[in-house]
């Protein structure tokens, strides 16, 4: 009779066994497919932080350049326009898109008109056609 008691244990505890490996297979499972959803999740949210940048950084610019229309924007000048600006609370931050890399500012002195642009932006839009921030 003792044998037949732990026979029955001993199965009892296999399927036990088996419907924990289960059930962590599907954990596993799931939280890979939620991963892999997330990753993209996060660059949409680079895409929406550089574009927010750029319109933040154009218009402070423009006010800049309307201010003085002689200023100079080339180069490195631009950065020094957002460093001294009171309208910019966190210089470091602007001055870099969504994936940390300094934007591209052009200047039309005669125009007037300033341009700015990120390399990894475009290079995201063209990989990604059907974005939600898509120019």
């Amino acid at each position: 009779m003792k044998t037949y008691k732990n026979f029955v244990s001993l199965q009892r505890r296999c399927i036990t066994l088996i419907e924990i490996m289960i059930v962590m297979f599907l954990i596993a499972l799931i939280t890979g497919v939620v991963a892999y959803n997330y990753r993209g999740a996060l660059d949409e949210g680079k895409a929406f932080k550089t574009k927010a940048g750029i319109e933040r950084l154009q218009t402070i610019l423009n006010l800049a350049v309307a201010d003085n229309p002689d200023i100079q924007l080339s180069g490195g000048g631009w950065k020094t326009i957002i460093e001294n600006s009171p309208l910019v609370s966190n210089h470091r931050a602007l001055t870099k898109d969504g994936w940390g890399v300094d934007y591209i500012v052009n200047y039309d002195s005669q125009t007037g008109n300033v341009a700015v642009r990120s390399e990894k932006l475009d290079a995201y839009e063209a990989a990604h056609p059907h974005s939600m921030f898509k120019k």
